[in-house]
């Protein structure tokens, strides 16, 4: 399996676990946005970036944080602790 497939379906996990949640996810194909994922529910919007070990650079996490911050949305970083799902809060 190559890493881009890896990530994929880290994504399409993220998006089953979001729509269980109640929100509406968008997918954004080959990561050439800001965000990976686009999760809306009432009231509430999110972009998740998806990173199965965790990783952003400081200066990715401080670009994300800003770019949710003039959007007012929530910044959201989707990861993997073991096998469970982890989502925190992008913080600069």
């Amino acid at each position: 399996m190559t890493s881009y497939s890896k990530g994929r379906n880290f994504e399409y996990r993220t998006r089953r676990y979001l729509e269980n949640k109640g929100f509406v996810v968008f997918r954004s194909a080959g990561s050439r946005s800001v965000a990976d994922l686009i999760a809306l529910r009432a009231g509430e919007v999110w972009l998740v970036q998806c990173k199965s070990d965790g990783c952003m650079s400081p200066l990715e996490r401080r670009n994300f944080a800003e770019v949710a911050a003039e959007l007012g949305v929530m910044p959201i970083l989707a990861s993997r602790e073991g096998r469970k799902l982890s989502l925190k809060e992008v913080r600069e």
